[in-house]
């Protein structure tokens, strides 16, 4: 798995440096890139310090275990130090056993390992920075110091982030992640076993290695790079000791991520790790942007490398007039093809912009001269624009909020992108709405224009109903003013007031008022005043002797008016109703000489209204002149104005404790307000109620003979409900159709698309080699058939090209290493 105990050629570059490396590279600011970004501390998480360079505005001298222990900084009492950083032999961690030491670097350890259960070997890399943290004696992992804390964490934080970076990646050249997890306040990352020998050692053992060789090993690499780009990441590390050659096949696979970053971040780096010759130097700058074109320049730096024995100078030192890197070009020339060679000086160019872009850019030209990969490498490239995320990502972005906001992006991209939807999908889509919406649209503007209708004819009904219940009101009130004429027109209480009382008198009278109040039940109480206000005769014995020359309708009858109050709450009676006075006069019709005063129950009132009520779709309620609701079914707003009262008619109200109330509230329903309160013709209005939070419709009239105005008001849900369960009906009715429809509009898609899918699948067999999956079985003679034709045909020539190229590559004597 490499040699992590290479520390060499380790450098700092201070602040001032890293000024002048952005002050060099502004020319490629107005670039628009994808910056590679976030805390530098994730560089450094888990890493090696293999010929890397640090840079960082200062150095952090490292220090010792034991005097962590006695650091003055620290808030709580350290853990005595272990021995060493590094786990025992043995040491178990869940399921795996610690069997030896692969290498120790500056920022975490790598051990072999067993997974008990399936008696595999691993690899897991341990999250340990040496110079912040220490091994305690319960192995445990503490930060140095307290100060030392925050970096830790980060980096543990960055760590765990790189873990579900590489878990991210499904291909067979980049190393894959089998589980990562924390534990012992530390964090541990658990890899397959890679058995073979680094890029470096493999080299070595060779004298030249062939262009053809070179192709035919980094061609399935670029194409695992190529998928960690379109993921949204760069490996930012890439050289020869990351770069393995498998034992069992000679392939090549690509390891340690511990550089590796998303392109999506915004934010400049203020430190990285990088290794001299192989880093671009936008890794240098403080403030490069960073993008696929990084991991290019990496890329080429190692195969100058290969095809000259020598890594490129570092880039820093290339930034003079003229560049003292010599070119691959001329260094390697007659022992490799022009374009191989003008393909990595071109991935090696100091400036990003100057650099291919993408690995397909870089893959076209790099393969230009290698006829038997040509068509593969066409294929790979036409992906590029239009390929789709990782299957599997999902799964590490709802581990790792940063991905996920990235993966959201991609996903609504996607969607927003009717172009790269499914064929299938596009047509089913487009039968169904050609057949359903229509239909949905025609039944919609009919609801509309029927339940306009409706409205128009509901609120005449409702008018009429408010006219009809005014009415009745009306007759009610006119019947107890009869009455009450009667009384005041009769010999024997005109007697009764123009002689002085007697008690044989008033009992007579009292038994008179009784007899009619037994006769007429909406009258609660009937009372005879004399022209000071005394009560002489009343129905209710408590109410005789009392005066009462201070109510309105008293003072009405004694200038020889006729009175009715409004509902009011009577102390006496303790109950809602309505006064009638009426004067009575001496014979010759010129003088008052008293009064008789009827109280009408307001119950046969509210009877009434209640008549024209249906629960709470449709209420009555009654205002009176004042515009104070005084009978509505909700107790709530009863005695409650309209609107807000003027400041005479409340005052009133309060001084002759009208509603027993000490104050009036108002529900705020100024529209009411304003259509009903003095209205003489009655009308129809449609609101927002207050009271009931819904629109409502309402139709009013005025009760004949007073300032009274009844309104009924109903629900729009009410009397729309019919209509609603009618188009709800035939939203179902088309919804059942639709999916009948969409049922056999899928069949008949797939009828279409299952070629294409078939002709999909063996391009994708072709692009992997896999020539035997790549041929169609065709059984139509259409346009799908024939172009699948076609296709085999494409199949053929490069199988039996393939042929030639393995006889070749024998030819060349190629031996996999031991």
């Amino acid at each position: 798995m490499g040699d992590p105990k290479d520390n060499a050629e380790k450098t700092l570059v201070d602040p001032v440096m890293q000024a002048r490396l952005r002050a060099a590279m502004i020319e490629d600011s107005e670039r628009t890139v994808i910056d590679t970004t976030g805390a530098a501390e994730r560089s450094k998480a888990g890493r090696t310090q293999a010929e890397r360079t640090l840079i960082e505005s200062a150095a952090v001298e490292p220090e010792m275990a034991e005097a962590a222990a006695n650091e003055p900084r620290r808030a709580l009492p350290p853990k005595p130090a272990a021995p060493s950083n590094v786990l025992p032999i043995g040491f178990r961690l869940h399921e795996y056993r610690i069997d030896g030491i692969l290498g120790q670097g500056g920022f975490g350890i790598a051990y072999a390992a067993t997974d008990v259960n399936l008696n595999a070997k691993v690899v897991i890399k341990e999250y340990l920075p040496e110079d912040f943290a220490y091994r305690t004696v319960d192995n445990t992992v503490s930060a140095r110091a307290d100060d030392d804390q925050g970096f830790y964490q980060t980096g543990l934080d960055n760590f765990l982030v790189e873990a579900r970076t590489l878990a991210t990646f499904r291909h067979p050249h980049i190393v894959r992640v089998a589980r990562f997890f924390e534990a012992h306040k530390t964090a541990y990352m658990v890899l397959e076993y890679e058995r073979g020998q680094s890029l470096k050692v493999w080299r070595k053992k060779r004298v030249t290695v062939t262009e053809q060789q070179i192709v035919s090993l980094f061609a399935p690499l670029f194409d695992g790079l190529a998928v960690v780009h379109r993921a949204g990441y760069l490996h930012r590390d890439i050289k020869p000791d990351n770069i393995y050659v498998r034992d069992d096949d000679g392939t090549l696979v690509l390891l340690d991520f511990g550089a590796a970053r998303q392109t999506t971040s915004q934010s400049a780096d203020t430190g990285a790790v990088v290794t001299p010759g192989y880093g671009p130097i936008e890794q240098y700058a403080g403030g490069g942007r960073q993008g696929p074109w990084t991991d290019i320049y990496a890329m080429g730096a190692t195969l100058f490398w290969i095809v000259t024995g020598k890594k490129p100078i570092e880039a820093p030192e290339r930034l003079a007039e003229e560049d003292p890197l010599p070119s691959a070009e001329v260094l390697a020339k007659g022992k490799y093809s022009d374009e191989f060679l003008r393909a990595i000086d071109w991935a090696l160019k100091v400036h990003p912009k100057d650099r291919p872009q993408d690995m397909n850019q870089f893959r076209a030209a790099l393969f230009a001269s290698a006829g038997e990969l040509g068509l593969q490498d066409a294929l790979l490239a036409s992906d590029e624009e239009y390929s789709q995320p990782v299957k599997d990502g999902w799964v590490s972005a709802v581990r790792s909020p940063r991905s996920m906001k990235g993966r959201l992006a991609n996903a609504w991209r996607a969607i927003a992108r009717p172009a790269s939807w499914p064929i299938a999908v596009k047509m089913t889509l487009a039968m169904v709405a050609t057949a359903l919406l229509p239909m949905v649209i025609t039944a919609y503007f009919n609801l509309n224009a029927t339940l306009d209708n409706v409205a128009k004819s509901e609120l005449r009904n409702l008018e009429q109903l408010s006219q009809s219940t005014a009415g009745r009101i009306a007759q009610l009130i006119g019947d107890s003013r009869n009455l009450a004429n009667y009384l005041g027109t009769d010999d024997d209480f005109v007697q009764f007031l123009q002689k002085p009382p007697t008690d044989a008198g008033k009992e007579a009278l009292r038994q008179k008022l009784v007899g009619l109040i037994k006769a007429n039940p909406d009258v609660q109480l009937a009372m005879v005043f004399n022209t000071s206000g005394d009560a002489l005769v009343s129905s209710d014995p408590q109410v005789m002797g009392r005066n009462f020359k201070f109510r309105e309708y008293f003072k009405v009858a004694m200038e020889g008016r006729p009175f009715m109050t409004g509902i009011v709450v009577g102390s006496v009676a303790g109950a809602a109703g309505v006064f009638y006075s009426q004067p009575v006069f001496s014979p010759d019709g010129k003088t008052v000489i008293g009064a008789v005063v009827l109280r009408i129950l307001a119950d046969p009132i509210n009877r009434i209204m209640t008549g024209a009520q249906i629960g709470n779709d449709r209420v009555p309620f009654l205002v009176d002149e004042d515009g104070v609701i005084v009978m509505h079914p909700n107790d709530k707003v009863l005695y409650a104005s309209l609107a807000p009262l003027k400041k005479e008619a409340f005052e009133e109200i309060i001084a002759d404790q009208r509603f027993r109330r000490k104050t009036i509230e108002n529900v705020n329903q100024l529209d009411l307000a304003k259509a009903m309160v003095g209205n003489k013709q009655g009308g129809t209005i449609t609101y927002n109620s207050n009271i009931n939070k819904r629109e409502e419709i309402a139709g009013f009239s005025p009760v004949p003979g007073t300032g009274w105005s009844v309104a009924v008001s109903e629900s729009r849900d009410y009397f729309a409900e019919p209509l609603n369960r009618l188009f709800y009906n035939v939203l179902l009715s088309v919804v059942l159709v639709g999916a009948v429809f969409v049922l056999l509009a899928m069949l008949f898609a797939r009828s279409i698309v299952k070629p294409i899918e078939k002709l999909t699948s063996a391009a994708h067999a072709l692009k992997s080699g896999d020539y035997a999956n790549a041929n169609i079985a065709v059984r139509s003679n259409d346009e799908v058939g024939q172009l699948a034709r076609t296709f085999n045909v494409m199949i053929d020539v490069l199988r039996q090209r393939e042929r030639e190229r393995s006889g070749r590559r024998a030819a060349l004597g190629y031996e996999k290493e031991d």
